[in-house]
């Protein structure tokens, strides 16, 4: 399965499909769709025959601003293939039914749904399949939702969790691969949309209430209701580092990896080859958008910020409009930068009030203060100060302070183990890896020797160094 072939949409969805959403009758089109999803979708589970789903469409109608006055000309826009004594000539309670089946007629025509025969009910209602998927879109669109950002990330990292993915393998990462393109796509949605709002407050919005409304209200509801969990209390790079380790661990698990390739095999009707580097391809792509995520949050941070910026700066000028020099100069720069200014005329008067017993007192120029030495007390040190001041400038992770450090967690032994390292804080994670890193140049005293599974870890709470052990080299410092 290539993910860089353009699908084929209309070779599994009808060509006509958003005609009937593209026209004059869409927002009639669209409460007829939206209101049969709700029944088919969303309520209790009841069958919508066909003489109810005509009636609710001639409700919606009744109900519809544009159809109230307009009844003749909406009937002429679909005549086309409507039955003959469906024309003119009836009355409007029979007109609003009339154009309630022609519009009921042409979306089961464009393939958004077909009527079932079933002997106890009669004609149902039923959508197709690609129809109820692309009207969830739709509706979730309509009703603006925003996505749970720290739902996606928690999904994943459950997903590869070692206990869940060990019995699932195939479904697991299938759906963590899925929930990670989900979340990297709303995170750079949110991030258009903080364009979008700025530009709006920019160019649309012309009054204090407007812009307190805008970034209040609006902003608060598409942007900071998820966004401030994900960096606060559902912290994205929490989740980030744990799902990382696991996508190490998984890549270096062959048997983890045939046993997803199995899985995609027969799910995605691949040979085993295939499906092989599908579970490698996907693997790949989401350690990729994992590691680039900073960026992704660091340009939303950037546009967080300068919409919050606009804002302030909007409603500073709105509320401090008035007639003095600086409100007016705002006016006119705001006005130049949309090209609306007016043409306007300037009288230059000379000012002549400046006389004697003006009570304007000039500044004055202070004197620069000239650079003065800063006296030095020298001061000796005793002896136990000078130790302490050497201890506190040694640093504790020089080579000669890491060798002191394994000697004494050797004791009299000749070798030891990193399980036997403490991994409590930053500190003991630091040192550990210094310890790894001089043993492997071996110019020290001891030797760090790479457990045989590259894959090996030793963890500590949330630290983990590579496994191995190290031993005494015989050399002396």
């Amino acid at each position: 399965m290539s993910t860089t072939a353009i699908p084929d949409l209309f070779g599994r969805v009808p060509a006509a499909l958003f005609a009937p959403l593209s026209g004059a009758l869409a927002p009639l089109y669209w409460a007829i769709l939206a209101r049969y999803y709700q029944y088919e979708f969303e309520r209790e589970p009841v069958a919508l025959v066909k003489p109810a789903a005509i009636e609710l469409a001639e409700q919606l109608l009744q109900a519809s601003p544009a159809w109230q006055g307009r009844h003749e000309e909406l009937l002429s826009l679909e005549e086309a293939g409507a039955p003959p004594e469906a024309e003119h000539g009836l009355e409007e309670g029979a007109i609003t039914r009339t154009m309630a089946r022609r519009l009921v007629s042409r979306l089961e025509a464009t393939g958004w749904f077909h009527f079932e025969y079933r002997s106890t009910l009669g004609q149902v209602l039923s959508f197709h399949p690609w129809a109820a998927r692309v009207l969830d879109t739709l509706v979730r669109v309509a009703r603006d939702e925003q996505p749970i950002f720290q739902g996606y990330a928690h999904s994943i990292a459950i997903l590869l969790k070692p206990d869940t993915f060990a019995s699932r393998p195939g479904v697991s990462l299938r759906e963590a691969h899925r929930h990670t393109l989900e979340l990297v796509r709303e995170l750079k949605i949110l991030n258009r949309n903080i364009h979008a709002f700025t530009q709006r407050l920019l160019e649309e919005v012309t009054t204090a209430s407007g812009v307190l409304e805008e970034g209040l209200d609006r902003y608060r509801q598409a942007v900071m209701a998820n966004y401030h969990r994900l960096k606060t209390v559902e912290n994205l790079y929490r989740w980030r580092s744990d799902i990382l380790l696991r996508l190490d661990a998984i890549e270096h698990d062959a048997g983890s990896i045939a046993a997803a390739a199995r899985w995609y095999a027969e799910q995605l009707a691949l040979d085993l080859a295939a499906a092989t580097r599908q579970v490698e391809e996907d693997l790949r792509l989401m350690r990729m958008r994992f590691e680039t995520l900073p960026e992704i949050t660091d340009d939303i941070d950037a546009r967080n910020a300068r919409f919050s910026g606009v804002a302030l700066r909007k409603l500073m000028y709105l509320l401090r409009q008035d007639r003095r020099t600086e409100g007016q100069l705002q006016y006119l720069v705001e006005k130049l930068a949309r090209d609306e200014a007016p043409e306007l005329e300037f009288d230059v008067y000379r000012c002549e009030l400046l006389r004697d017993g003006f009570l304007y007192t000039p500044p004055t120029r202070r004197a620069k203060a000239a650079p003065q030495k800063l006296p030095m007390r020298r001061r000796a040190l005793s002896e136990a100060q000078r130790r302490q001041l050497a201890e506190r400038l040694r640093s504790p992770y020089a080579r000669a302070r890491i060798e002191e450090f394994v000697s004494e967690l050797l004791g009299a032994r000749q070798a030891g183990t990193m399980e036997e390292l403490p991994l409590r804080d930053d500190e003991d994670f630091v040192r550990a890896i210094h310890l790894v890193g001089y043993g492997l140049d071996g110019r020290g005293r001891y030797r760090f020797r790479p457990a045989e599974a590259p894959a090996a870890h030793v963890r500590g709470g949330a630290y983990g160094v590579p496994g191995g052990r190290f031993e005494r080299s015989g050399k002396k410092g």
